[in-house]
């Protein structure tokens, strides 16, 4: 069979050959990671921030992650990033969105490819590689503002935040704005990669099984819509929530007493595996 050409008369062989990558400049790609859990009574959510101990923002608050590496994916990066600056493995973890935007790295240009990630308790964890400190923050996110506050550390990082309408094509969507009000802030844009996750979440979590990644491996129907409601920002009606969950579930024939506020005993389920 005769090999294609192209307008130069070069098979793929040949091309290749000659093809010099330094004709481009190439960009560096890192993958960033947020990782969400649930406080105690499952009322807020909690982020995981290590302490950069380096420059650029030496000193501040970010995101986990790192460089990917030539022989790898972005996704075994971010797994690798993950457990090697907090020492977390096993977990949830799904592509959110690539961050491309110029000069977001006062390094060099850097893409960044970012992943959430979902745990079920609040681990402990400690500051590892390059990250001279790791630890979990409170996080209220409104369509007015983000706040993340640390009480051991004394920590709090506040944006504002205002809505934009943005059209693509045919189709009108909004987004959010932020800025920063505090004196700390998340170092590069990661606030943008919050804002990012915390939208494809609310987006995805009525229909996808996100949720049960944020709760214990049983679990009560409170704990359960507890998280519903926390992820989206709303309250939920009982019958409605329970309506729209009952093919997920299936009861363990046990009680537990739930986590929530209400401390009471329930019915005890687990998440019934397709």
């Amino acid at each position: 069979m005769k090999k294609a050409v192209n307008k130069d008369g070069l098979t793929e062989e040949e091309f290749l050959k000659q093809y010099d990558p330094g004709d481009y400049n190439r960009p560096s790609v890192t993958a960033d990671i947020l990782i969400l859990g649930m406080n105690e009574d499952y009322s807020s959510l909690k982020l995981l921030l290590i302490k950069r101990g380096n420059h650029p923002f030496l000193g501040s608050w970010a995101l986990p992650g790192g460089f990917v590496e030539e022989n790898e994916t972005a996704h075994k990066a971010a797994k690798r990033e993950l457990e090697e600056e907090t020492g977390l493995t096993g977990i949830y973890l799904d592509q959110i969105y690539t961050f491309s935007k110029p000069k977001r790295d006062p390094r060099t240009w850097v893409i960044t490819i970012a992943y959430l990630a979902l745990v079920p308790n609040l681990a402990e964890v400690e500051g590892r590689d390059d990250a001279d400190d790791c630890a979990w923050f409170d996080l209220k996110f409104t369509d007015k503002a983000i706040e993340l506050y640390n009480e051991e550390r004394d920590v709090q990082i506040v944006y504002d935040l205002r809505k934009e309408s943005f059209k693509n094509g045919a189709i009108r969507y909004e987004n959010y704005i932020p800025s920063l009000v505090s004196e700390e802030r998340l170092a590069f844009d990661h606030v943008e990669i919050l804002i990012e996750a915390i939208k494809k979440l609310r987006e995805q979590i009525n229909y996808n099984n996100q949720a049960f990644c944020l709760v214990d491996e049983t679990f009560t129907l409170p704990e359960l819509q507890a998280v519903y409601e926390t992820v989206l920002g709303r309250p939920l009606y009982k019958k409605s929530f329970r309506d729209m969950i009952s093919d997920r579930v299936e009861e363990t024939g046990n009680d537990k007493t739930s986590k929530t506020k209400s401390g009471r005993k329930c019915k005890e389920y687990r998440f019934k595996e397709e």
